[in-house]
C-alpha cells in the first residue's frame, strides 16, 4: 500500500519523464498484489492477467510516445494517436474502454475503488498537461469524452452485475471528466466522484442496501446532488463554446446512463431489511447542500 502512494506522488511531483512515467508504473505494479485478496482466486487470477496484459501494453505505447511529446517534442501524428491511446487504456475511456466491465467484475469492492479511483489521479494530471500543450485537440478531446459517455451509458443498460455496472458507470464518468480537464474543473468532478464511489462501496460491503441505492442516485447526477451540479458546469461551458452537437449527445448519455441508475437502484432497495440509518441523514445533507450552488455559475 506504502509504493501505491508512493507512485502517484512521485508521478505527479516529477519535472522529468521517466520519473513520472517510473510512478505510474510503480503505482500499476503495487496495485497487483491486492487484486489476488479477493476470495476467488482463479478470478481473481484471471482478472489479474487481463488487467496486467492491457496496462503493460498502455504502458509500453505511453512511454515511447511520452518520449516523443514530451523529450523530443515531435508533434506528429502519430505520436500524439499513440498518447491518446495509451491514455484511453490507462484512464478506461472511448476507444480504451472495453477492458473495464470485465476487469471490475471480477474484483473485490475494495480492489475496485482503488483502480477506478486513485490509480487514475497521474494518468489525469498527465493528461492535462497534454491538453495544455495542444490546444488545437480540445475539440478532438471533448469528442472522445462525449463518446465515452455515451458507449459508458449504453454498456451500462446491458449489464446485470452490479461490479460491471459501476465499470460501466466509470466509463461514463470518465468522459465527462476529460471535458472536465478542458475547463479546469476536473479535480472537483473527481473528488465529488471518488467520495460518492467510495461510500456506494462501504454500503454494499455492509450490505446497507438502501444507503447503497441512495448514492447509486446520486452517482447518475440526478439534481440536487454535487455530480449534478458538476455536469450542469461542464455543459455550460460547451454552450458557451457553441458546441451545441456535443452538449445534446451529453444530455443524451445521462438520460440513457439514467436507465440503469434507476433499474439497479431499485434493485438494491428491494434488498433492503431495514430503512433506519444515522450514514443516509449525513449523506443526504452532504448532496442536498449541492442545491445552493445551482445558483452559481462560478467555476468550481
Amino acid at each position: 500500500m506504502y509504493f501505491f502512494i508512493l507512485g502517484p506522488v512521485l508521478s505527479i511531483s516529477a519535472s522529468n519523464w521517466i520519473l513520472c512515467w517510473s510512478g505510474m508504473e510503480l503505482g500499476f505494479f503495487s496495485l497487483m498484489p491486492l487484486l489476488l485478496m479477493n476470495n476467488n482466486l482463479s478470478m481473481s487470477k484471471e482478472v489479474m492477467l487481463k488487467y496486467f496484459s492491457i496496462q503493460a501494453f498502455s504502458s509500453v505505447l505511453l512511454f515511447f510516445s511520452g518520449m516523443m511529446i514530451f523529450v523530443f517534442y515531435f508533434k506528429d501524428v502519430i505520436s500524439i494517436l499513440m498518447f491518446l491511446l495509451s491514455m484511453s487504456l490507462k484512464l478506461g475511456f472511448f476507444p480504451g474502454h472495453f477492458w473495464v466491465p470485465s476487469v471490475v467484475s471480477g474484483l473485490d469492492w475494495f480492489s475496485c475503488c482503488l483502480i477506478l479511483g486513485p490509480l487514475k489521479v497521474a494518468p489525469f494530471a498527465l493528461y492535462i498537461v497534454f491538453v495544455l500543450m495542444f490546444p488545437n485537440l480540445q475539440l478532438t478531446s471533448m469528442l472522445l469524452g462525449v463518446l465515452s459517455a455515451f458507449y459508458g451509458g449504453i454498456l451500462g443498460n446491458n449489464q446485470t452485475n452490479v461490479r460491471a455496472m459501476i465499470g460501466s458507470s466509470s466509463i461514463s464518468h470518465t468522459g465527462w471528466m476529460i471535458n472536465a480537464s478542458i475547463f479546469g474543473q476536473i479535480w472537483m468532478y473527481f473528488l465529488v466522484y471518488m467520495i460518492t464511489l467510495f461510500m456506494f462501496l462501504l454500503m454494499m460491503m455492509k450490505m446497507d442496501y438502501f444507503n447503497a441505492s441512495v448514492n447509486l442516485l446520486s452517482m447518475s447526477g440526478l439534481p440536487p446532488f454535487f455530480v449534478f451540479i458538476m455536469k450542469i458546469n461542464i455543459l455550460f461551458n460547451m454552450i458557451n463554446m457553441d458546441i451545441w452537437s456535443l452538449v445534446l449527445l451529453l444530455i443524451m448519455s445521462s438520460l440513457i446512463s439514467l436507465i440503469f441508475y434507476l433499474k439497479f437502484s431499485y434493485s438494491l432497495m428491494l434488498n433492503m431489511k431495514t430503512f433506519r440509518s444515522y450514514y443516509l441523514y449525513l449523506f443526504m445533507i452532504f448532496n442536498f447542500l449541492g442545491a445552493f450552488f445551482i445558483f452559481f455559475d462560478g467555476r468550481l
